[in-house]
């Protein structure tokens, strides 16, 4: 069955929006998390190891 048409009303837009909404223990965690720019950068991993095989 082919998509006549796409209408998006006020009522879909409200249940997309809660949907994806994020839980309060996801915003808890969130929150706790260091943003990206602030945590330390770590050495690349280097392949090979240090015994030079």
């Amino acid at each position: 069955m082919a998509l006549q048409s796409l209408q998006i009303t006020a009522v879909t837009a409200m249940r997309a929006r809660d949907v994806s909404r994020p839980s309060k223990e996801q915003q808890e965690a969130a929150d706790r998390r260091p943003l990206r720019d602030e945590t330390p950068r770590r050495e690349p991993a280097r392949r090979g190891g240090r015994d030079g095989r």
